[in-house]
């Protein structure tokens, strides 16, 4: 569904990513995982073509995509195959949530008005938005702006989405909510990769685990196997590393 072989970014002299490779099935969730500056959120921006790669290719569903030597046409056909869910959420502050949802089905996919507002009232219903078509983005809460953003990707119907920290501004009962409407994306053969640093939401929405520190993949596998059984050092030292610091955050909100 989707392989990505030897992906290298840099910016100026600093070389953020350093021969990335990393596959995809149809249907699966892979969660990428490591520390602050590993490179996480560049590798998703080089997967959509919103930063220029110094090297890499990209096949989706057996298209192949030079990514350091993208054409105009073809950065805007990759991206039309994928959604993206920004941390940051990226909404357009002048228009209505519904309004958000469904240009991306008009503009980029051509669908017609009246059935580009019907899929998007039934995804905001999907996720908890019901009745909240004319509010603006800055009516809303994180969380709910966050929703507005996972509705927006799955309007299009892509065939790939990447989350980018997706449980950044949402809480503990949304947060459930939304592993559940993950897994049901899967299931109908959406392909999602999520760069997530909770990693309790990483073990229980993914189906692999990537982790990465530096500009590089460390480890790759299954995700029980990956959490119960790393096989380096590294990863072990991590996932110790994640543990005792939830722990400690554990005892200090106790207090």
């Amino acid at each position: 569904m989707l392989h990505l072989e030897n992906l290298h970014k840099s910016f100026g002299s600093t070389e953020v990513l350093h021969g990335v490779s990393l596959d995809a099935r149809k249907g699966e969730v892979v969660a990428v995982i490591g520390p602050s500056g590993s490179g996480k959120t560049t590798l998703l921006r080089c997967l959509n073509g919103l930063e220029t790669s110094d090297a890499g290719r990209l096949t989706i569903e057996g298209t192949t995509y030079d990514l350091a030597h993208l054409a105009r046409r073809e950065g805007q056909a990759l991206r039309k195959r994928t959604a993206f869910v920004f941390q940051n959420f990226n909404l357009f502050l002048n228009h209505t949530v519904l309004e958000n949802v469904t240009l991306g089905p008009v503009v980029g996919h051509g669908m017609k008005p009246e059935a580009a507002r019907e899929r998007a009232r039934a995804l905001l219903a999907r996720v908890g938005l019901e009745g909240r078509d004319d509010a603006y983005p800055n009516e809303l809460s994180g969380g709910q702006q966050q929703r507005v953003a996972i509705a927006r990707a799955l309007a299009t119907d892509p065939a790939v989405i990447y989350f980018d920290e997706p449980t950044s501004a949402l809480d503990a009962e949304w947060t459930d909510d939304m592993h559940e409407l993950l897994r049901g994306v899967a299931a109908q053969g959406t392909t999602m990769v999520v760069v997530t640093h909770a990693l309790d939401f990483a073990r229980s929405v993914s189906d692999r685990v990537v982790f990465m520190e530096a500009g590089r993949v460390v480890e790759t596998g299954e995700t029980e196997t990956f959490f119960t059984l790393p096989k380096t050092a590294r990863t072990r030292a991590f996932l110790d590393s994640e543990k005792t610091q939830n722990d400690s955050n554990d005892k200090g909100d106790k207090a």
